[in-house]
């Protein structure tokens, strides 16, 4: 079939008995009508309907051929009223990428009371600690935290805040082992790391103070993974002082579970942004999403922070 439309010209003269009926229901003139069901007919090799100066009416093979193409025109209608519905307001399936804690930091206080704001939305959340393809993924939205934004191959970049990597022990660590009087006392404390933070067998963490002073410290990591949530337990029972997001440490600190170690001092500052595809197109529930968390994630990346209460 070279072109569907004569399905819908065939059905369309059919339902309304003839060429005129259909041209005044349909705005379609009543030649072009005649003329896509005669190259309709020549093209299937079989007269479809019979012609009078009064009305039409289907042939025994126009009559087999009109029960198949009800059902594809009727099909086509439905595929299209169901974009037409979803383009009407918030409404479908909505699939979000993020960092497994950042999912737990950032998404997990703010999800309910968007759910509740757009109930006709539903939410699928991909909660990985690699970046994804959002194209080949089918991913509408991914959240990431970079330390600076790379070339995102034509996707829209949207920077909500930034967040700290920052060195934290647990207090029993540091009763046993003291508190280290400067930074470069940290080389001599038990570590944990990211394997991006490894050089040569050894640890290296590139950590800077608030008068932008710099020491690249090299340490001895006992533990090395790229599992911040397995650095994190390990952080808390003791393993080792670990450089870890500041938003996913703040309650531990705030708790006492965690200890600020050398406060002054922290890690490169990651960029928390929304990557999505171009807007032209983009249906009101993904847009719904992306302003919501434009609108009230950098309060959450804000108080996860401890420099208020370092400052108190």
């Amino acid at each position: 079939m070279n072109d569907l439309n004569d399905l819908y010209y065939f059905v369309l003269v059919v339902k309304h008995g003839g060429f005129s009926p259909a041209s005044r229901a349909s705005g379609i003139e009543k030649t072009l009508l005649s003329r896509h069901i005669a190259l309709l007919e020549k093209h299937i090799g079989a007269r479809l309907l019979h012609r009078t100066t009064r009305q039409v009416s289907l042939t025994e093979a126009g009559q087999h051929f009109y029960n198949l193409s009800q059902a594809v025109v009727d099909g086509a209608q439905t595929a299209f009223e169901s974009v037409e519905h979803l383009r009407r307001e918030p409404v479908g399936l909505v699939r979000l990428s993020c960092p497994q804690l950042m999912a737990r930091a950032y998404l997990s206080p703010l999800l309910p009371s968007y759910m509740l704001a757009y109930p006709k939305v539903r939410l699928e959340v991909t909660a990985v600690d690699r970046e994804v393809d959002l194209y080949e993924e089918r991913i509408d939205i991914a959240l990431r935290a970079l330390t600076h934004i790379e070339d995102t191959g034509g996707l829209v970049a949207k920077t909500l805040g930034t967040a700290r990597r920052i060195l934290v022990g647990s207090p029993a660590l540091l009763d046993r082992t003291g508190r280290p009087a400067s930074i470069k006392a940290l080389s001599s404390l038990p570590t944990l790391c990211l394997p991006a933070d490894m050089h040569d067998g050894s640890g290296r963490w590139l950590l800077h103070d608030p008068e932008h002073h710099e020491i690249l410290l090299a340490h001895t990591p006992c533990l090395i993974s790229d599992d911040l949530s397995m650095q994190l337990d390990a952080a808390v029972n003791g393993l080792g002082i670990a450089m870890l997001p500041e938003p996913i440490v703040v309650e531990a600190v705030r708790s006492g579970t965690l200890e600020a170690v050398m406060p002054a001092w922290a890690g490169p500052s990651h960029l928390i942004h929304l990557v999505y595809p171009k807007p032209k197109g983009m249906l009101p529930s993904v847009r719904s999403v992306i302003d919501y968390l434009g609108l009230h994630l950098p309060e959450v990346i804000k108080a996860g922070t401890l420099m208020k209460d370092t400052a108190a």
